[in-house]
């Protein structure tokens, strides 16, 4: 089926929502592939169905409102972890099954009409939401300039993303995917460019995310390029993020950080290489033990073990120092850190084969107790410098490392390796 069947006609100034709605539910009820051809669709939010398959041709452009109120209210709502109302989305679907997305095609959220002076900046819609739904296929097609996040899946089963490019800096919050308590998912051969965190896996109620690859994707963010957390209400395990690139990263490669209450067993990172990237690695509990859509798991910090990273390249530099807030926010110095809390320690944790240019570069350091991670937000910035300018490790039980060479830029008065 064509969509032009439907009475929907490429147009750059009409809002098309009811009849493109009609036309996916048609099709998808025929059990019929839905075809958009070359040219501009404009609309507002659309509700995806079951047993959907949609192909976007190349040259198809589907274009999010600039009305705020065409994007429905009829969703699952959520306050997100900086305290914003989310859920308004362009593409959302909530308990549906069978939905395949495909083409060489544009879904454009046009994020960037929902500025700052916006009157409903802080409620801006997501990209594309899929909730509670099974057997979800995207594949070929880009996503872009989302005003939030650009993809979010929550509470998903069997869920496949492969060839897709995704361009996310129009707004803030600009996150790549987040996958929210989700099974059985592959991320595969992906283009990522975000303004915040690139690929993050979080769990906003208290279901597990699990079995989780990511591989041979080429990523580049203002902020964490494969992350876990900071949203931790559910456990993780059996998670791989493998033969991928992470360049020009400012909020820190890699962040393994849950606090609240979810534990993380299982991960493996291999063969990843960095360009340009601050961090590199950041693993931390804490007990900040934060509530999502009323869910609040536990009362103790998350448990963190049973990770190998095998592999892992290149180049990395010291942050930018910024402020968030009214305090420093990013101004870390680069370093691999592993930090467990005194009542929690970190368990079984391997490093090997790294090969990593540190930026070094401080010339004064004085030696201090470094603070706990406590109840705050947790980002890598938050330990301030730490004593030791290759790798530093504490509260962690089983830890090894082999074959890790760390090379400095610059002269640093620090220790290379320090394992409290």
């Amino acid at each position: 089926m064509n969509i032009t069947e439907f009475g929907v006609m490429p147009s750059s100034n009409t809002h098309q929502t009811e009849k493109i709605q009609a036309a996916l539910d048609t099709a998808a009820k025929n059990r019929l592939p839905l075809t958009i051809g070359a040219g501009v669709y404009i609309t507002g939010t659309l509700f995806l169905p079951s047993n959907l398959n949609l192909v976007l041709e190349k040259g198809a452009y589907i274009l999010g409102s600039d009305n705020f109120n065409d994007y429905s209210d009829k969703v699952n709502l959520f306050t997100d972890a900086v305290d914003h109302l989310r859920g308004r989305s362009l593409i959302y679907a909530d308990g549906a099954e069978n939905i395949t997305i495909s083409g060489e095609g544009v879904i454009d959220g046009r994020g960037g009409i929902f500025s700052p002076n916006h009157p409903h900046h802080f409620e801006r819609p997501f990209l594309v939401r899929i909730m509670n739904s099974k057997n979800i296929s995207l594949n070929g097609i880009m996503l872009k300039n989302p005003a939030a996040w650009t993809l979010h899946l929550m509470n998903c089963e069997n869920i496949n993303i492969e060839d897709i490019k995704i361009q996310s800096r129009a707004n803030g919050n600009n996150d790549g995917i987040d996958i929210d308590a989700c099974r059985h998912c592959l991320i595969n051969n992906c283009f990522i460019d975000s303004g915040d965190d690139a690929i993050c896996l979080k769990t906003t109620v208290d279901a597990p995310c699990a079995d989780i690859t990511v591989k041979n994707c080429l990523i580049s963010t203002n902020w964490a390029g494969f992350k876990i957390g900071t949203e931790s209400v559910g456990d993780f395990s059996d998670i791989r993020f493998e033969n991928s690139t992470i360049y020009d990263c400012n909020g820190c490669a890699i962040k393994i950080c849950p606090v609240d209450g979810g534990n993380l067993d299982g991960l493996t990172i291999k063969n990843i290489k960095l360009i340009n990237s601050t961090g590199p690695i950041f693993i931390a509990n804490g007990d900040r033990l934060r509530a999502y859509q009323g869910q609040n798991r536990r009362t103790t910090e998350s448990c963190i073990k049973n990770i190998v990273i095998d592999g892992l390249y290149g180049d990395c530099i010291n942050a930018v120092g910024t402020t968030y807030k009214g305090e420093a926010w990013g101004n870390a110095k680069s370093v691999v850190c592993v930090s467990g809390t005194d009542t929690q320690h970190i368990e079984n944790i391997t490093l090997k084969n790294f090969n990593l240019k540190m930026d070094g570069n401080v010339l004064e350091y004085t030696p201090r107790t470094v603070p706990p991670m406590g109840k705050r937000y947790p980002e890598f910035h938050n330990f301030g410098i730490l004593p030791a300018w290759g790798l530093y490790v504490r509260n962690c039980d089983n830890f090894s490392y082999d074959n890790i060479d760390f090379t400095k830029k610059h002269d640093d008065t620090r220790d290379k390796i320090i394992i409290e």
